[in-house]
């Protein structure tokens, strides 16, 4: 541990001068030390924190904190660290995969994508990109996730959008970013178009989203299930889904108006269970068609 202690008296109490050549070569003096593989997660952190009091700018340090703190379950620190690593080095593949790994944990899919695209090169991050792409799963939440802001305005914002696609046409894949999202989350008591509790933290990120980019044309297309009913004929109920489905989009619709969108910007389609997803009789199938789709112009 002699050198790691030498390290923490010289970057404590060293000149300005000293520092700055120390940190050009903090590589050496730390991550190539036996003495930092041998010491406690407390002591890693405890060093590269000190060494980046002195050295702010050091991609490497900010890259190997956010490791550690992702290993804690400590996300959003460690997600701070792995952005500052790359603003510095936009070529550190390690902080864009540390990125993509945490955001995939978080069910952000499109940043989970856009930070795996920075690295396509690698084996492992272009299977996690077809992954994503497959299905739709980078604009796809179910029940329980949450889609934030920044995920939202990745496929929204049409620049963003844009830069993606290009990303994706680098990394030698055909696939075009629609600006359409399917949230099964924003789920409905059977049977009524009344939203449950559990959607208002999404329509609130949505409508955040939806105010920064200010689109011409948000389109909401409500779709339901084709779970038969008891009693009822198939005509009977086709027609009860398309109506449920028309006021479930109206509900998002007034929803968003609440948030402070313009009403005449939106345009509400129900297409009950004709549009299914997966053409199947099971719990599963049906889940998977109930939810609802908001793209933008």
């Amino acid at each position: 541990m002699e050198k790691l202690i030498l390290l923490f008296l010289i970057l404590t109490i060293s000149p300005f001068v000293i520092a700055s050549q120390l940190c050009k070569n903090v590589d050496n003096f730390i991550y190539q030390s036996d003495d930092l593989q041998n010491a406690s997660i407390t002591e890693q952190k405890h060093l590269i924190k000190l060494t980046l009091q002195r050295c702010p700018r050091h991609a490497y340090s900010h890259n190997n904190l956010a490791f550690l703190l992702k290993n804690e379950g400590n996300y959003l620190e460690a997600i701070e660290h792995y952005r500052q690593a790359v603003n510095i080095n936009s070529n550190l593949s390690q902080a864009w995969y540390g990125l993509g790994e945490i955001y995939d944990k978080q069910a952000q899919f499109s940043l989970s994508l856009e930070a795996y695209l920075h690295v396509c090169h690698q084996d492992k991050s272009k299977k996690k990109i077809m992954a994503l792409l497959e299905n739709h799963r980078y604009a796809t939440t179910e029940e329980g996730e949450v889609l934030e802001k920044e995920n939202l305005l990745l496929l929204y914002d049409k620049e963003q959008r844009q830069e993606m696609e290009q990303q994706i046409f680098d990394c030698g894949l055909n696939a075009k970013i629609q600006p359409v999202i399917i949230f099964r989350n924003l789920i409905f008591n059977p049977g009524t178009a009344k939203l449950k509790k559990s959607a208002t933290q999404q329509l609130n990120q949505i409508a955040i989203a939806l105010k920064q980019i200010a689109p011409t044309v948000i389109k909401i297309s409500s779709h339901t299930d084709n779970q038969p009913l008891q009693g009822v004929s198939e005509e009977v109920h086709s027609y009860h889904n398309l109506k449920l489905s028309k006021v479930r989009a109206d509900t998002i619709k007034w929803g968003l108006v609440a948030h402070g969108i313009p009403a005449k910007h939106i345009h509400i389609y129900g297409y009950g269970s004709t549009k299914p997803q997966i053409s199947e009789n099971s719990q599963e199938a049906w889940a998977k068609n109930r939810r609802i789709e908001i793209a933008v112009e």
